[in-house]
């Protein structure tokens, strides 16, 4: 296999998260607004919640802000994360890539808390190498890109042997931006023109490897 490492994105690309991240979005949505959300936010899914208000209602309130991140929290990591599901061909491609002995990270914008409860609530955490999100180290990451850098410095990976995969422009730019080949899974919540690599469906990646 020409990569050694992997890096996976969670939301849209090894999960659908959609729906338990829209039920606790909106539900927050209800409390701090007083009025149901005007649309959809699917395609809005990628980067933290906050981001993802001040996308769709133009928020920039700080108290409010935090306020609804703190709602929105309090129903997802309790109930929302629990309608997470695989999607197809997930399992079976991170067997054979523990069975290869390939290095697989989760680098994902969601919280440590929901992503350490989504992978052992699938039974998918013995996958993985390591997961790095936001929060689990004292240092902040200002995005997915810094989060990249700091996984490929201190696990002393290769640009040449590792491999991004995602389904948004977040990802793409991100893996860009570290010089690394990025895969677009095109059944997830965005889209990038630049990918080296398009699938739609997740079992297409032993091909690539």
């Amino acid at each position: 296999m020409n990569y050694k490492n992997i890096l996976f994105d969670l939301d849209g690309t090894l999960i659908d998260s959609a729906p338990g991240i829209e039920e606790s979005f909106y539900n927050a949505y209800f409390k701090v607004y007083n009025q149901n959300c005007p649309q959809s936010i699917k395609t809005l899914i990628g980067p933290p919640i906050d981001q993802v208000l001040t996308a769709l209602n133009g928020e920039i309130n700080s108290d409010i802000i935090n306020f609804f991140v703190e709602v929105f929290k309090e129903h997802y990591d309790v109930e929302g994360y629990k309608k997470s599901k695989l999607y197809d061909g997930v399992e079976t491609v991170l067997k054979i890539l523990l069975e290869n002995k390939l290095n697989v990270f989760i680098v994902t914008n969601k919280r440590a808390k929901p992503t350490k409860l989504i992978l052992e609530y699938l039974s998918i955490d013995k996958y993985f190498t390591d997961i790095y999100c936001p929060d689990i180290l004292l240092v902040k990451f200002k995005n997915k890109t810094d989060l990249i850098d700091h996984i490929l410095k201190s696990n002393v990976l290769l640009f040449n042997e590792t491999l991004m995969i995602g389904d948004t422009i977040h990802d793409g730019i991100a893996a860009d931006e570290n010089k690394l080949d990025f895969v677009l899974v095109e059944y997830g919540y965005g889209q990038y023109e630049n990918s080296k690599y398009k699938l739609n469906n997740i079992k297409q990646l032993i091909n690539i490897l």
